[in-house]
């Protein structure tokens, strides 16, 4: 990847941070009390929350008639959800933003339940606008690159290339073909299979299938065309796939 690489995808990661936080005076300072408390009220909002949902569920004619399995509302395995996304929050945090940001923070705790001084929000805001900045930069420089590029490229091979938030879920290999069959229930096209022929896989990370489709680059190279795409497994590793082809088709599910 030359634009949507791994480090712009986790760039992307880093622009919303400050949007949920709102300002609290008691998360200037350490307070183990205010902590207690706020963890308390985010809890029963989200037991309350989940508990309704579940009985609206139960309740509702539509879901009786289409056979949905609801399972009943489990206060204590709701609990160990929120818990394990609360722990897990601090975690990310810490990964996520820049030291001289998280020195500002007096309790971690505090700042993944969305409270913060106002300090650290101005701090985090920043942060993630720069982030904003570099992200949607990137995204100019392939537009401006692919629009140029285009004038080489035959449109039949290349307009279909738009399988974000696609799921692969199967590869077919032969000598001269290479297939890559989607579940595009998630994305936003109806095409099932796109094909190369006369292929050549330049790069592979890892395995493919069950990996989400996230962004994609198109070149041509040597008359071919050199496609690079980038991936996430279900284990949220990202994933870098090219592959360079002398032709590509794309089937539908009608096609078949």
């Amino acid at each position: 990847m030359n634009y949507f690489t791994k480090g712009w995808y986790e760039l992307c990661q880093k622009t919303s941070n400050h949007l949920l936080l709102k300002e609290e005076r008691q998360a200037e300072a350490f307070s183990e009390e205010y902590f207690q408390e706020l963890y308390n009220e985010k809890l029963t909002i989200f037991l309350d929350l989940h508990e309704q949902v579940a009985s609206h569920l139960a309740g509702c004619e539509v879901a009786k008639e289409s056979y949905i399995r609801h399972e009943p509302f489990d206060r204590e395995k709701a609990y160990q959800h929120f818990h394990k996304a609360f722990i897990y929050n601090q975690e990310h945090i810490k990964k996520i933003l820049p030291k001289e940001i998280l020195k500002k923070i007096a309790d971690i705790r505090v700042y993944v339940l969305d409270k913060a001084s106002l300090q650290v929000i101005n701090a985090v805001t920043l942060f993630c606008e720069d982030n904003e900045k570099l992200v949607s930069r990137t995204i100019n420089e392939y537009k401006e690159y692919y629009k140029k590029a285009l004038k080489s490229f035959d449109r039949n091979m290349v307009e279909n290339i738009n399988f974000h938030d696609c799921t692969i879920i199967d590869i077919k290999q032969t000598e001269q073909s290479l297939s890559i069959l989607f579940d595009n229930s998630g994305g936003f096209k109806d095409i099932d299979v796109i094909q190369f022929e006369n292929y050549k896989i330049i790069k592979q990370d890892a395995l493919l299938q069950n990996s989400w489709w996230l962004y994609d680059e198109i070149y041509k190279t040597n008359g071919k065309y050199e496609l690079h795409i980038l991936l996430q497994n279900k284990n949220m590793d990202l994933v870098e796939f090219i592959v360079s082809a002398e032709y590509i088709f794309f089937k539908r599910n009608q096609e078949k």
